[in-house]
């Protein structure tokens, strides 16, 4: 287990990912500094793999989540635009 201090840029990509629920670009902020810090942290042996991993997987699901809310409000405009063509 590394006992180096804690990575910050995993600390970023949590705080990013977290910031991410609010301002959605940030999300993929913190997937960028996630699997910069993981890197980071294998190469120097610090500590803070959890916060890296933690950020990734919360910024992938806020990505995921934008990308299906995008798809869906796409689809409603789409169906209302139709509708209103045979009106």
């Amino acid at each position: 287990m590394p006992q180096g201090p804690i990575n910050l840029m995993a600390l970023a990509a949590f705080a990013l990912s977290v910031l991410g629920t609010l301002v959605p670009p940030a999300a993929l902020g913190g997937v960028v500094c996630g699997h910069l810090a993981r890197r980071q942290i294998r190469r120097r042996r610090e500590s803070g793999d959890s916060w890296a991993l933690a950020g990734l997987i919360l910024g992938y699901l806020l990505i995921l989540l934008s990308l299906a809310g995008l798809l869906l409000f796409g689809g409603f405009v789409a169906t209302m635009f139709s509708i209103m063509a045979f009106m």
